[in-house]
This record gives C-alpha cells, structure tokens and sequence, in this order.
C-alpha cells in the first residue's frame, strides 16, 4: 500500500518560490518582458488566495499528486490589508517598471480624442505609423489605415505622454506589414471601411455614405482602379482580422517593428526636435448623407 505523505504548503515555502521566480529578472532590460513576469506573478496571486494555503499531497516517489485541498473564501477590495513580505519582494521591479512606464516620450498641447469617422487621435497615430514604416522599410508607402477597435485609449491627455500611455493605447503585439494591393482590391477595402462606419487613415481621403465610399484620394490623386499601390497595414488586419478578408490572401513582407514601436519612435523624435503634438481633423474621412 502506497505511503501517504501530507504537505502543508506555508507561506514560507511560497515567498521562496516567488523569489526563484523573480530571480534573475533585474537583469532583464526589455520592460515589456518585466511587465508580462509581474502580471503572470499577479495572476499566480489571485489564483493561490483563494485555496487557503492548504493542500494535501499523496505520493510513494518524489512525484506528488494532489489528494485534497481545503480553502476559505477571501473576498479582496482596496481595503485589505497587503502582506508585507510580498510587498517587498515585488516593490523593486514595481519601482523600476514605474519609472520606465513614466518617461515622457512627447509633450501634447491638447486632448487627443478617439472618435468615428475621424478624430485627431487616430489621425496622429496614422501619421506617426505612415512616417516610421517609411523609415523602417526604406521605401515609398501610399497609405495606411488602422480600425477603431486597435484604438484602445478613448484619448490621450493634455501635456506630458509617457511610454506607459502609449502601451496602454496600442497594447498589441501588432506588427507592421507591407502589401502592395491592386486598385480594385482597395476599392473593396474602402468600401468596407465605409460598411464600418469610417476608419482612421493617413496618406489618403475619402467619403463615404450608407452604401458605398467615393471621392478616394491617394496622396492627392483619384484611385486608380488599375493600378498596384503599397500600403503599412497591421499583420492582425493584413491576415484578415476584423474581416479584411481581401487583404488575406496578398503577399506581405513583414517588418520587425511593430505599430507600437512606431508611435515611439516617432513621438521620441518629435521630442528631440522639440515639436509638440498638434494634431487636428482634417477632413481626410468624411461621412456624408
């Protein structure tokens, strides 16, 4: 009959393991790589709690497998009380993910609002994405445009944006894609952004109503039906995300940078030839009756 051995997991044990987890982590300079370890360590939190810290475990080797577990119901709000030793050994990294979330990457003299079918906010973010994937490339790009739902800051403030506001604006792991795309194939892609109630852009204008979109410009001249354009396009909307089923199937050549790295790189220069974000709507996207 097999030995049965029972094992208290204490808080001791688990404040070491945390340590083995975080071990080595001050060595890592990509604050990304950071922030994901400190919400898995987050996440492992709010797992544990609830079990009580109890469990029982059943084995006649080395190899456990768990046989019982008991816990208690603890309800956390802003008012429970943090455990110290926790606190400690998370305060570190928290101090330095928090100074590198709050460096200013560039001042704004107004509030950036996202808003359909054109807001100030999306025309900078395409602006900043059109300018960089140029740079990144090293070659000519017509257009580029980004959905609504990639937008995931309802506006940026008035005054200094960190690094920590634009991760919370473009989160995504996105990367850039370059595509070249024929006229008729844009003519449906402007079509459906019409369908969706008007996307941001940048490098082109046009309207659109219920039915269809019309008055397209590309860097100031009509869409040619017949002819090959090339457009920046995030790889979630170039493999056919938010049902860009006609960019799918289109060969694409993929950068190493993604939206994200271009909205800081761009804001970082801006910075440095001391240029405030000042951007406005235009009427690059107008809807009409």
């Amino acid at each position: 009959m097999q030995r049965l051995e029972k094992l208290q997991i204490r808080s001791e044990r688990f404040t070491e393991s945390i340590k083995d987890n975080l071990s080595g982590l001050h060595r890592r300079s990509d604050h990304f790589s950071i922030m994901k370890t400190v919400f898995k360590f987050l996440r492992l939190l709010v797992f544990i709690a609830p079990f009580g810290g109890l469990g029982a475990l059943s084995s006649c080797t080395k190899h456990y497998i768990v046989t019982e577990y008991k816990f208690k119901e603890e309800r956390l709000n802003p008012n429970s009380p943090s455990d110290e030793k926790i606190a400690a050994i998370i305060r570190p990294y928290k101090d330095s993910l928090d100074k590198e979330m709050n460096v200013v990457l560039c001042i704004s003299d107004t509030i950036l609002t996202k808003s359909v079918p054109e807001s100030d906010l999306g025309n900078l973010m395409c602006d900043l994405v059109l300018k960089k994937s140029q740079d990144y490339c090293n070659c000519k790009v017509d257009f580029t445009f980004l959905n609504n739902g990639g937008i995931r800051l309802p506006n940026l403030p008035k005054g200094n944006i960190t690094l920590g506001k634009i991760i919370e604006l473009m989160p995504f792991e996105n990367l850039i894609d370059i595509m070249t795309v024929n006229g008729k194939t844009l003519d449906t892609l402007f079509n459906y952004m019409a369908f969706k109630g008007g996307w941001q852009i940048s490098g082109a204008r046009y309207k659109f109503n219920k039915e269809k979109a019309f008055d397209v410009f590309i860097n100031g001249e009509p869409l040619d039906l017949n002819k090959n354009y090339t457009i920046a396009v995030s790889d979630y909307l170039a493999q056919g995300g938010d049902n860009c089923i006609m960019l799918s199937y289109l060969p694409k050549a993929i950068l190493k940078k993604s939206l994200r790295d271009a909205l800081i790189d761009g804001l970082k220069e801006m910075n440095t030839k001391g240029e405030h974000i000042k951007s406005i709507i235009d009427g690059r996207v107008q809807k009409t009756e």
